[in-house]
């Protein structure tokens, strides 16, 4: 039962980062048309891996209070504002994370308890991904997914 229930969860995990990160790498590609973010990363990477692995680390403690937050008031009985509050916190502190790992990768790999725990749960997470991926669940939610995607890229297309 335990086995089933994280399964399902790491299911809506996988599909959520799945469906973020396309947007997070376009965001992040129209940040850096401006001079002071391209000047403020390349601050950031120049700095030595432990100060890396510090503002690194920042945006997920940041966010942490405000997870906390939302799981009160779903517990609360307000779900959707919780929801929506904890998504919020999740979605904001890992855009920031992925960006500031994108920029800092080299760095952070430097440090070796990093790469190491970095490897070990790099693997264990494309095992389970690999696991969900061969599901009937996720084939059928890929479906509806490209199937989204073409109506999406239909409705830009005829604005043009």
């Amino acid at each position: 039962m335990l086995k089933y229930l994280f399964t399902l969860l790491m299911f809506f995990v996988i599909l959520l980062e799945e469906a973020f990160w396309s947007i997070f790498e376009m965001l992040s590609g129209l940040l850096t048309r401006f001079e002071l973010v391209r000047r403020l990363e390349n601050f950031v990477a120049a700095r030595s891996p432990v100060l890396c692995l510090t503002l690194f680390l920042i945006p997920v403690l940041m966010m942490l209070p405000f997870k906390f937050a939302g799981v009160w008031l779903m517990a609360h009985g307000h779900t959707l504002e919780g929801l929506f509050m904890f998504l919020s916190a999740k979605a904001s502190g890992t855009f920031l994370a992925a960006r500031l790992f994108a920029i800092t990768k080299d760095k952070l790999m430097s440090i070796a308890w990093f790469a190491y725990s970095f490897e070990k749960f790099y693997d264990w997470k494309e095992g389970v991904k690999t696991y969900i991926h061969a599901t009937k669940a996720y084939r059928t939610y890929l479906i509806w997914r490209t199937a989204l995607n073409v109506r999406v890229a239909a409705i830009f297309k005829r604005k043009e």
